[in-house]
């Protein structure tokens, strides 16, 4: 883009903006998305338009629309070229050994033709080294290497850096592999209802896959949550100075200790944290602040401590545990460790929401669910929120917890 605008340009900074806004279009339109095998004309319908949109955006001012029109012509005719290239050397790339050792979990009769179809045609660049499988019998054309509960070790063991589900119900098996840094694929038979509410895109000789998305933390956009987060909390912390001074004041008269107060919760991964807080009552001891539920009906809260959970500016201080880096501004609340081992062993899902770096605020706090409120519905809401993270997410549930905290939605 920027050699075709410097054709037409009147300048660096017309070719610049042309080549940042192709590129920012492009991303928006996953033309850059990875496939198993690349097309010249994948996308092709959006490559032109986004080079007509960076041509009018760049030269909206020094260039005829004749020249416009002709700049997004010849900037489309160069992209499909220059993926025509691209595409043809990964093929041959992939004919001539370089293709990516791929673990086929599930010896059933579809992940045996799916097998067979990617040894015949190597052009897809996923070769299987064999299969995993609950029997433990040698299959005709690749060896059974053992069972799915082995999937970490194999992988290790055979290098593989491409899984393949021919099967449903293996999720653990699934995120076990992506967390190893693998491409995991979902091999979907046809007779499956799930082919008909889904865009298949990725098909090995006519097999539909779909690619596993990646972890949040993998996004392009992971960076701008932190630099948000930094953002946020400092502002936050310069601004409210003055209200966590005269609140620190207040809760020394009345609680008779230190404002603040320290409390070990999990973080992402299952990693301690210590979140800081505004002190709103005085515990009977260290285990008593560990293992106590809800305070929220504890006559031993002042009309002050109330005050305070009710407006959650008691929060505040936990703008420090962001810009730290212990936690995010939105993502799942942190818990205790005794809660955590209590909720992991009852709660279907609870120990995938230290998917994420914890949060002050989130996807289950906006609907209400903090305080005495059900365990199962945050997790769920959580782990909603984790797997179709985005940045627009994130600033939807900012907004929203802006509206909660004026309707003192507070606990």
């Amino acid at each position: 883009m920027a050699f075709t605008a410097a054709q037409v340009g009147r300048g660096i900074p017309p070719v610049a903006v042309a080549g940042i806004v192709v590129v920012v279009l492009n991303g928006l339109g996953r033309v850059y998305a990875p496939r198993i095998l690349p097309s010249s004309l994948d996308r092709g319908g959006w490559i032109a338009g986004s080079g007509f949109v960076a041509a009018c955006v760049a030269f909206r001012e020094s260039a005829s629309f004749v020249t416009i029109v002709l700049c997004a012509l010849l900037y489309t005719f160069l992209a499909v070229c220059g993926r025509n290239m691209l595409a043809f050397a990964v093929r041959r790339a992939h004919r001539y050994g370089r293709s990516v050792p791929t673990l086929v979990i599930g010896a059933g009769p579809h992940g045996h033709r799916l097998a067979e179809s990617l040894l015949a045609h190597p052009e897809y660049g996923l070769l299987p080294l064999g299969f995993l499988d609950e029997t433990a019998e040698e299959a005709p054309d690749l060896p059974v290497l053992g069972r799915p509960g082995e999937v970490a070790h194999i992988i290790q063991a055979y290098e593989v850096r491409a899984v393949i589900l021919a099967g449903q119900g293996q999720q653990p098996i699934a995120r076990t592999a992506r967390a190893l840094g693998c491409d995991v694929y979902l091999a979907l038979d046809l007779s499956e209802l799930i082919v008909d509410f889904v865009t298949l895109r990725e098909h090995v000789r006519g097999f539909p896959l779909l690619r596993m998305r990646p972890v949040a933390q993998c996004s392009a956009l992971w960076p701008l949550k932190r630099a948000l987060d930094v953002t946020i909390a400092l502002t936050g912390l310069i601004l409210t100075a003055p209200v966590l001074a005269l609140c620190a004041l207040i809760i020394r008269a009345e609680v008779g200790q230190s404002p603040l107060f320290r409390q070990r919760r999990v973080g992402c991964q299952g990693e301690p944290i210590e979140v800081i807080k505004l002190r709103t009552m005085k515990p009977a001891d260290a285990h008593e602040s560990e293992t106590l539920w809800s305070i929220a009906h504890d006559n031993r809260v002042g009309r002050v401590g109330r005050l305070l959970r009710r407006t959650s500016v008691d929060e505040l201080p936990q703008l420090w545990n962001v810009l730290k880096g212990d936690m995010s501004i939105v993502g799942p609340r942190p818990e205790r460790p005794h809660f955590v081992d209590e909720f992991s062993r009852t709660i279907p899902g609870y120990g995938l929401r230290h998917r994420m770096p914890a949060g002050i605020t989130g996807w289950a706090q906006i609907h209400g669910l903090r305080g005495d409120t059900s365990i199962e519905d945050r997790a769920r809401f959580d782990n909603h929120y984790i797997d179709g993270w985005s940045l627009g997410a994130d600033i939807k549930i900012m907004l929203r917890t802006v509206w909660s905290l004026l309707r003192l939605g507070g606990s």
